[in-house]
């Protein structure tokens, strides 16, 4: 663990002779966006320790759009989509959805609507621009298989909202939304061998 991102160095990383790496973003890349230094420093740190495979899971959602009105028309069907899923899905008294309610999106939202610049903290970016922004990296794509898709439908069968769910292959990666709106995105990713 590290306090500051910018303290990750390879050498933090305890990996003996022999052992395979797997990289899992769930939600934090999109943090970095507003900070593109910060982010290339970060995917070099990954990219020197040879992983095998990168999974990342991201909102999905425009949030970086130059102009207000994009910006806001896109939190509004976002964020409309998220807050009837938990409204469906997640008792209102239940802990974690406050939180969750009360600090993240509430500090998300006011990032996209109100803060310009580097203020805008929060740069939600769909699964196209991410293949855009990885193949700077050297990254490529690689398949998701159906198996996934099978195990994320029976994930929403199991809580109930395989009605309102709606989980779908994007090319290679998996989508998973709410009546339609995609809401987040997986994706497995590799780094091609320097030539």
């Amino acid at each position: 663990m590290v306090s500051n991102i910018d303290d990750l160095k390879e050498d933090v990383f305890e990996v003996e002779a022999g052992e395979a790496i797997g990289v899992y973003c769930p939600w934090f890349l999109r943090t970095m966006t507003s900070q593109p230094h910060r982010l290339e420093a970060l995917m070099r740190v990954i990219r020197n320790r040879f992983p095998c495979v990168m999974v990342v899971t991201e909102i999905e959602a425009n949030s970086d759009a130059p102009t207000f009105m994009d910006r806001i028309m896109e939190a509004l069907f976002f964020y409309g989509s998220v807050f009837d899923c938990f409204e469906a899905c997640i008792d209102p008294c239940n802990p974690n959805r406050i939180t969750i309610e009360a600090l993240d999106m509430r500090y998300a939202i006011r990032s996209i609507v109100i803060s310009e610049g580097e203020e805008r903290t929060t740069r939600h970016m769909k699964v196209d621009a991410w293949t855009d922004l990885f193949a700077r990296f050297k990254m490529v794509e690689t398949e998701l298989s159906s198996s996934c898709l099978y195990q994320a439908k029976l994930m929403a069968r199991k809580f109930g909202c395989e009605s309102c769910c709606t989980i779908d292959m994007n090319g290679k990666c998996l989508l998973i939304g709410w009546k339609g709106t995609p809401i987040s995105s997986v994706s497995a990713w590799y780094f091609l061998q320097e030539l």
